[in-house]
């Protein structure tokens, strides 16, 4: 389940976390260790990610002394970066180290939270609903696709409310064929893009959020900035 904590966005559930530390096993991500008594940075991946269990399985700690710290079960922090999105989890100890013929890697129990923010770099335009910008989600593992509105949009992506709770949940950095209707410059935007965050609200009956774009071809591209223009020059008006 995701949180919105304000500007910070904390996953709590198991699930969620797993496919975040998932991600960052699949894109080989650097991840970045600190101990709680000490200021210095050490290197390190996620090897695995056992969801049934609990735990993922990080790769030996550089430099050397790092490793003699884990050894010791002294608490560290660890932090990535991943398609522009900061990963932090604190409060972790390694339950056990396993010696293989590949090397060192600790079995690091699952974070009770871990923080998922997105670096807000982009000029993100307000979507006024009389536009009536729909957009259509779709992937392989959903059965019927989803159908919502999207309320701001940037060069970089989109936030979107969708009617009622989307089940199932969203899953961190889940993807999907979207199919955007720009219905007041009489354009569509067919493209990819995975989500960032997500939330229902009760009190509006919504879910909604936030997706990044993915490689967008150069046309597409150029189609998105026109009208993230168009919206900055209504807002003046």
């Amino acid at each position: 389940m995701a949180l919105n904590d304000g500007p910070d966005r904390y996953y709590y559930g198991a699930g969620d976390i797993f496919s975040v530390l998932r991600a960052l096993q699949n894109e080989r991500a650097l991840v970045n260790v600190q101990f709680d008594d000490s200021a210095q940075l050490y290197n390190t991946m996620i090897l695995d990610a056992n969801l049934q269990e609990r735990y993922f399985l990080m790769d030996e700690v550089t430099p050397r002394d790092g490793h003699r710290k884990i050894e010791a079960r002294a608490k560290f922090s660890i932090r990535a970066s991943i398609h522009g999105i900061k990963v932090h989890a604190k409060d972790l100890i390694s339950a056990r180290t396993i010696n293989s013929p590949d090397g060192l890697y600790y079995q690091i129990p699952f974070p009770a939270k871990m923080l998922y923010m997105q670096r807000r770099e982009a000029f993100r335009a307000y979507v006024p609903g009389s536009m009536k910008t729909t957009v259509r989600y779709s992937n392989e593992k959903r059965e019927q696709d989803l159908f919502g509105r999207v309320l701001n949009i940037s060069a970089t992506g989109i936030r979107v409310a969708f009617p009622g709770e989307v089940a199932p949940e969203f899953e961190p950095m889940e993807k999907f064929n979207a199919f955007i209707e720009i219905q007041s410059q009489d354009q569509n935007v067919d493209c990819q893009l995975e989500i960032i965050y997500y939330q229902y609200s009760k009190e509006r009956n919504q879910t909604m959020c936030g997706c990044r774009f993915i490689d967008l071809p150069r046309a597409t591209q150029q189609l998105v900035n026109r009208f993230v223009t168009f919206l900055q020059r209504e807002e003046l008006v």
